[in-house]
């Protein structure tokens, strides 16, 4: 081996270590509490910076990536994440507050600090990432996200077993839970996590694997049912409309379906009996409300399963096509109720959908109000503003300035849009906001194209779920960083498997056949994944230690 190729597989380790890092150790990394999640932004900050430092370091030394990891030329999804960090920038130096919307600390998002160090990850993780890192990557974020969920559930109990909430009232604690922090930012964890975890067990072949995956997705059946947000529904909703219009959506699929309903409702009956008969704190999800159909619930999805397994017996047969006549069904059909909803007058109620269906200020615990001072907020600016925008964080500042006297104590609790999309126009303006478009798109379009190959369709389904949980929820810094990852470990599992085409091409020399290559000495499970288990724990332990040093000054301005 030489030494290029040992660099290469360092890189690769260390890229291993760095989505270990991020994805499953950084959700359970506890500092002091705070609402805005300061502390958590410059661990994540200090810990991405940290590893793209030192692969760009091996890169300078020799560990070339492999072809086709970064085509400058040809890849439009690097142009435009050059275009979303140029629009960040620009942004940024001609904000209301260019200190304020470098950091972006007071309104959520990490500001043009976050499009820095988000951008150094996503090439980092493009360039060196290895393919091959699907099984136990997802594993581990299911363990993680059965954590996340136990400590969520323990705090609707008012049980601090780790001391994270030592020094908050209890009444402000029915709103904030586990180690994420607020409701909102569990909610944007859970709505890319769940998809990676239930499509592991939704593919899961024999009973070792089966019950490997099945553990975390019967926690994840428990985040459906108590996790307060109804970004979540949205965002897991609109990721199975898409699984059941894919191609590979078979009866095997919705067997495992049915299982992972009978986990939700087993939750859901159960919370339901909790909080009628033990005391919860914190309000109650949109799902939790089939907890008072969760016996016919569970007992349905257990008949489906068995119909299916008894009696197709061992065959699998394609549903793709009812599958999209019945996403398309669901789509129109909730289409024409908000239209009618909102157009028609004296359109008879559908009890509680009208809190869905009905736009108004107070629609989504006055998201709407959020929303419309967001709109009007960037209506009334400048040209040249709203082209460019007011700088990343000024969302507050521009609804004041904009609104004066005017303003109301509702308009002065938002410090974010509650939407994304809106967010990013008024922050970074049209251009902000097509530039992020364009990337997302590129993205999905070359999933949509690569969808069968090892990876491509869980990492997906976790993009679409969080980008239509970002419809009605908020970007934030402990959350987007493992977005972007997510975006670049996408386009390492479009790219063909290494050797592929080399193997299809290469001839057999002098009219011999072509000896078959030595099977590959694949290392155990332990031997494999403990080394950048590890090293993912004490480097998140290191750099959250250094953060508090580097970045001091964050954490007592905020």
């Amino acid at each position: 081996m030489t030494q290029s190729q040992q660099l290469r597989k360092l890189a690769a380790r260390s890229a291993t270590a760095f989505l270990l890092a991020a994805l499953c150790v950084f959700p359970l990394y506890i500092d002091k509490f705070s609402n805005l999640g300061v502390v958590k932004f410059t661990g994540i900050c200090t810990l991405s910076w940290a590893f793209a430092l030192w692969l760009g370091a091996l890169a300078c030394v020799g560990a070339r990536p492999d072809p086709g990891r970064l085509p400058w030329k040809a890849d439009p999804a690097l142009w435009a994440l050059g275009a979303v960090t140029a629009s960040g920038v620009v942004s940024t130096v001609l904000s209301l507050s260019p200190g304020a919307s470098f950091w972006g600390l007071g309104g959520y998002y990490g500001g043009c600090m976050m499009v820095l160090f988000t951008a150094a990850g996503y090439l980092a993780v493009r360039a060196f990432a290895p393919q091959k890192i699907l099984n136990g990557l997802t594993f581990c974020v299911g363990v993680t996200t059965a954590l996340v969920t136990v400590l969520y559930v323990l705090n609707i109990f008012n049980i601090d077993l780790i001391g994270t909430y030592a020094n908050t009232a209890v009444v402000e604690r029915a709103q904030f839970f586990s180690t994420l922090g607020q409701k909102n930012f569990c909610s944007g964890f859970m709505a890319f996590a769940l998809p990676l975890v239930f499509y592991a067990f939704l593919v899961a072949r024999g009973p070792r694997h089966t019950v490997f995956y099945g553990i975390p997705a019967f926690f994840g059946g428990l985040a459906l049912a108590v996790v307060d947000a109804e970004g979540l529904m949205l965002g897991v909703g609109v990721a199975a409309l898409v699984l059941i219009c894919q191609k590979n959506f078979t009866t095997r699929t919705l067997r495992r379906l049915a299982v992972i309903g009978a986990f939700f409702f087993f939750h859901a009956g159960w919370m339901q009996y909790m909080r009628t008969h033990v005391y919860t704190q914190g309000g109650k999800p949109m799902l939790a409300a089939l907890g008072h159909v969760a016996q016919r619930g569970f007992v349905v999805c257990l008949v489906v399963w068995a119909a299916l397994y008894f009696g197709l017996r061992g065959r699998e047969l394609p549903l793709y096509r009812p599958g999209r006549v019945l996403a398309g069904g669901i789509v129109a059909g909730a289409a024409v109720l908000t239209l009618l909803a909102n157009c028609v007058p004296g359109f008879p109620s559908l009890g509680r959908l009208d809190d869905v269906l009905i736009f108004n200020d107070n629609w989504g615990t006055y998201r709407g109000t959020a929303w419309r001072i967001t709109v009007e907020s960037w209506l009334a600016q400048p040209v040249w503003r709203k082209l460019l925008g007011v700088g990343p964080g000024m969302m507050h500042t521009a609804v004041a300035d904009w609104a004066g006297a005017g303003i109301t104590d509702r308009m002065k609790t938002f410090y974010a849009a509650h939407n994304e999309y809106l967010e990013l126009l008024l922050t970074t303006g049209a251009a902000g906001l097509a530039a992020w478009l364009w990337f997302v798109i590129a993205h999905l379009r070359r999933a949509a194209q690569n969808w069968l190959r090892p990876g491509v369709a869980p990492v997906t389904l976790a993009l679409v779920s969080y980008l239509a949980h970002a419809v009605i929820s908020i970007r934030v810094s402990m959350i987007f960083p493992e977005i972007m990852l997510l975006f670049a470990l996408l386009q390492v599992f479009c790219l063909p498997e290494k050797g592929d085409a080399a193997a299809e091409k290469a001839p057999a020399k002098h009219g011999k056949k072509a000896k078959p290559d030595a099977p590959a000495d694949h290392p155990g499970l332990a031997r494999q994944w403990l080394p950048p288990i590890l090293a993912a724990v004490v480097m998140m332990a290191v750099c959250g230690a250094a953060s508090r040093v580097i970045f001091g000054f964050c954490t007592e301005r905020f």
